[in-house]
């Protein structure tokens, strides 16, 4: 099973669009200590539906946690010590995919050579894989459009990607 690092904006959003637990269920979706304490606190799972079931899924084990290892040079960025966290994971494990929406993240994923991908591209892959409906994707999208900082052409490229895969494939998926 692949697996995918996942920095706080990847899982907040997932989480918004009732996507994680099917991209947990495909993936071994792994964060550090960091990004779960941004995330899924306890006084957060109180207040926000999305980090209560972040931390369950962390309870349930389908969100492992794993700090990366503490020898290895921190990027000398300014970002949140949870993306740096998910940044270091990722270089320490090789053939996994890092999951990040934030902007100084991604350019840090492209400076250090980290294969990563938004969420957007991630809703497009699950459509492609087969997993959620065109409904269901084009829903996400639009609501990514909404709560997330994506710029619209980001949301346009996505969208397009979805209607090219949709006319290359039937649309067999459940209505989810």
């Amino acid at each position: 099973m692949a697996w995918i690092i996942a920095d706080s904006s990847a899982l907040i959003l997932l989480a918004k669009c009732s996507l994680l637990e099917i991209v947990c269920n495909l993936f071994d979706v792994i964060v550090p200590e960091a990004v779960r304490l941004e995330v899924a606190s306890e006084d957060l799972a109180k207040k926000y539906p999305d980090a209560a079931l972040i931390l369950e899924l962390v309870s349930k084990g389908s969100i492992k946690l794993q700090n990366p290892a503490r020898d290895l040079q921190a990027p000398p960025l300014s970002l949140h010590s949870g993306e740096k966290a998910a940044l270091r994971l990722a270089m320490e494990l090789n053939g996994s995919l890092l999951a990040a929406d934030d902007g100084k993240a991604i350019k840090a994923a492209r400076f250090f050579n980290i294969p990563f991908i938004i969420t957007p591209k991630i809703v497009v892959e699950l459509f492609r894989l087969r997993k959620i409906s065109f409904n269901k994707s084009h829903e996400s999208l639009r609501k990514l459009g909404q709560i997330g900082r994506y710029s619209p052409e980001i949301i346009a490229d996505a969208l397009i990607s979805l209607m090219e895969k949709k006319n290359g494939q039937a649309d067999n998926n459940k209505d989810s």
